[in-house]
């Protein structure tokens, strides 16, 4: 039988990790995102060289799970190069690698999404290729990245959980660590899915309305 009255006191130790966890979903998704651009930029102008390491970098990470990328610093650094990363650190980092190799996708699509006479025009009023991302591709692609990146954050937020294998204090790591103190492994592991859901359901909701709006906006061009 469930018996969620004996947890109850130990609801505020559960909700101390909901602020570290949401910012260590903040911070891999704005660190990825700063990324993504650059190489999704690069991968539509098809640099030599960079454009082979951008796409060498976004398969790898595309393909590869987020679990791999915060073990082998984690542990790998210290032993072979002698360098010892903090346990956020190496969570923040191992994420926005794996967004910024979501996020270049997107912003590509995004940006090649926008129809090829708007950059033409641009071209012919003498912008310089950034004025023409900044003041043109890039304000009109982003009616169209808006809703994948809300979905991209919503699955960051529940991949932040990954961080509990090393010992991050956030949510699933103070989960585990009651469930082993009370005895009481499947009512705090509902808790925390319940929490989880109430974190993660209003951005699935936004991500859908903006769904919507860039559907509208796609038939706009």
């Amino acid at each position: 039988m469930f018996q969620f009255e004996t947890i109850i006191p130990d609801i505020p130790f559960l909700l101390v990790g909901v602020p570290l966890t949401i910012g260590l979903t903040l911070a891999s998704f704005l660190l990825g995102t700063t990324i993504a651009l650059p190489m999704a930029v690069i991968r539509i102008a098809r640099t030599p060289v960079l454009h082979q390491v951008t796409v060498g970098w976004i398969e790898f990470f595309r393909t590869t799970p987020p679990l791999v990328h915060i073990f082998w610093p984690y542990y790998v650094f210290p032993i072979v190069f002698g360098i010892n990363i903090s346990a956020v650190t190496v969570v923040i980092m191992a994420l926005a690698a794996n967004t910024s190799a979501q996020m270049a996708e997107i912003f590509r699509a995004g940006l090649q999404a926008v129809p090829k006479g708007q950059r033409e025009a641009a071209t012919v009023l003498g912008l310089s290729p950034v004025q023409r991302l900044w003041y043109v591709t890039l304000p009109q692609a982003v009616r169209l990245i808006m809703a994948p990146s809300a979905n991209t954050l919503v699955s960051l937020l529940k991949d932040s959980s990954l961080a509990a294998i090393i010992a991050v204090p956030e949510l699933m790591n103070r989960g585990q660590l009651l469930s082993t103190d009370t005895f009481r492994p499947i009512e705090v592991l509902t808790l925390v899915a319940i929490l989880y859901f109430v974190l993660t359901y209003p951005l699935a909701l936004v991500a859908a309305a903006l769904e919507r709006r860039s559907r509208a906006a796609f038939r706009t061009f």
